[in-house]
């Protein structure tokens, strides 16, 4: 990643996190609440929505700028899930993760320093990430 480099301990960290959403917060939940894949997906993106709407009650604004983040982010690989399937999960997890090791070795090999490096950048991810 551009902003400190991305490794394998991160890549793997991801991954799990990605597995930890898929199976506890789509599968097992589905499994618990007696509900198909589809409805848990979206009742868990609309919690996040509302969810987002009550962020600014939270006081400590790095606390806040955490939360926000790690929900905009939950909920885009919901949003990802749903269009992919999730049973297809597994191999949408390694492509982002690919997306995310191109993303950090484009930039520290051959951006980095350079004028419009974040622009390149944006560019080049724009071809990459249609793989997803």
């Amino acid at each position: 990643m551009p902003f400190c480099g991305f490794n394998e301990d991160m890549l793997e960290g991801m991954k799990l996190f990605y597995r930890g959403l898929v199976e506890h917060g789509i599968i097992e939940r589905s499994k618990k609440k007696n509900q198909m894949v589809g409805e848990t997906i979206n009742k868990e993106i609309e919690d996040m929505e509302r969810f987002r709407k009550e962020l600014p009650v939270i006081e400590d604004s790095e606390v806040r700028e955490l939360i926000r983040t790690l929900t905009e982010y939950a909920c885009a690989f919901y949003k990802l899930i749903q269009r992919e399937g999730v049973e297809n999960y597994e191999k949408l997890i390694e492509k982002i993760n690919n997306l995310y090791f191109e993303m950090d070795d484009k930039f520290y090999s051959e951006l980095d320093g350079k004028p419009d490096d974040m622009k390149q950048l944006a560019i080049y991810l724009n071809k990459i990430s249609k793989e997803i």
